[in-house]
């Protein structure tokens, strides 16, 4: 179920992001866009939205979608998927526990559809840092 849960995630997302590149008449990520044309909160189709850095908080019908994105790559934590599960209507019901979560993402990490997003270079340094944090890297393998 939680795959499932993830493939709505990324829909909802990725549907979010083309009406926002089709009201900007942009072609690229709206957290590419810049601010002096794009506004960072507002409504859109029914989607309260407000970017953050490198990261979004979208809401509908009281349903909370938090994610981070990189060129075109989404990303997340286990508490970003915990609040669509804590807020929506039909997935709240399934009482997941974060450790099962957790334990269901790393499933995914071993199916190749997730990674561990590793940041490089912090303050200067050559070396990388994992952190638990998600990447999608195989959007196809959700439709």
């Amino acid at each position: 179920m939680i795959e499932k849960i993830l493939t709505d995630y990324i829909k909802f997302i990725r549907r979010f992001e083309a009406l926002l590149k089709d009201k900007y008449k942009q072609d690229i990520n709206p957290c590419s866009f810049s601010p002096t044309f794009f506004e960072r909160i507002g409504s859109i189709d029914g989607i309260e939205y407000h970017f953050h850095g490198s990261g979004c908080t979208a809401k509908k019908d009281s349903v909370i979608y938090t994610y981070d994105i990189g060129i075109n790559e989404i990303k997340f934590t286990k508490w970003n998927l915990t609040e669509l599960i804590r807020t929506h209507p039909e997935y709240q019901k399934l009482n997941y526990s974060p450790e099962y979560i957790e334990y269901e993402l790393y499933q995914l990490i071993n199916k190749g559809i997730l990674d561990w997003l590793t940041i490089e270079g912090i303050e200067g340094t050559p070396f990388g840092c994992v952190f638990k944090c998600y990447r999608v890297v195989r959007e196809s393998s959700l439709d």
